[in-house]
């Protein structure tokens, strides 16, 4: 019995002692004592591999230019979902369409990326496209005012020409987040970007105006959920971004 007992005191004071060089380290490093101690006792550590999108295609469209092909009428179409999931060489059969939609992204994820899917691809053009889960309590506009500026000027300073477009409205079970008003943010943006696309003489695509229904939402018979399109709403953007990315890159 006394034998049991002292294997009890013995692995209670080795579990202290961990515990303790634990918490010291955590307060020291932070992090995961316990990953630290599968480290220490593997002699590795699992470290998980980001996959960047697009790397590969990017990668063979630096490999192009870099030999001097470079294609005129190439248009890097840069989004989140809406983008992704759009055919978008069906939609624009005149053009290069270059699909650089990531899924899930608000405007500090998609500037952060920037430079690798537009700046060093050369395009002729850039459509710049937010979706609607930007408009949230915690996103101020302004975040969203300097990122569409921000993505311009970068876009001009490399002698790509900028779309701006407005945001394509959420349908009505997104209109609201409490007490929050996604609607009525969406419509202060669209307006933003029409004012500021005039001002600066920019392209623009009025996404919004063209699908929304009369009361500004996102119509039931052109989308899939309150946030994504379907295939008549596809067809809608379409009609409305084709004549101005076919005027930009010159092609009838």
């Amino acid at each position: 019995m006394q034998h049991i007992w002292k294997i009890i005191l013995i692995g209670s004071i080795i579990l202290n002692i961990i515990a303790i060089w634990g918490f010291f380290h955590y307060i020291r490093y932070g992090g995961s004592p316990l990953g630290e101690i599968k480290r220490l006792l593997t002699g590795t550590t699992k470290q998980m591999t980001v996959k960047i999108p697009y790397a590969d295609e990017n990668a063979r469209i630096r490999e192009k230019i870099a030999k001097g092909e470079i294609d005129s009428t190439a248009v890097v179409f840069f989004g989140a979902s809406i983008t992704k999931r759009w055919d978008l060489q069906s939609a624009f059969p005149k053009v290069h369409m270059i699909n650089r939609g990531v899924g899930g992204q608000l405007v500090p994820q998609m500037l952060s990326r920037f430079y690798r899917d537009v700046i060093e691809l050369q395009p002729k053009a850039v459509v710049i496209k937010f979706c609607s889960i930007n408009i949230r309590p915690y996103l101020p506009l302004k975040v969203l005012e300097d990122g569409m500026t921000m993505m311009t000027e970068l876009a001009q300073e490399h002698n790509i020409q900028p779309i701006v477009s407005t945001i394509i409205p959420a349908g009505k079970p997104e209109a609201h987040i409490g007490n929050f008003s996604v609607i009525d943010s969406l419509k202060k943006f669209n307006n933003w970007v029409r004012i500021y696309a005039d001002e600066h003489n920019l392209p623009l695509i009025d996404f919004a105006k063209a699908i929304q229904d009369d009361e500004g939402f996102l119509p039931r018979s052109c989308s899939t959920d309150p946030v994504h399109v379907n295939e008549k709403g596809y067809g809608i953007l379409a009609e409305a971004a084709r004549p101005v990315i076919y005027e930009v890159v010159g092609v009838k």
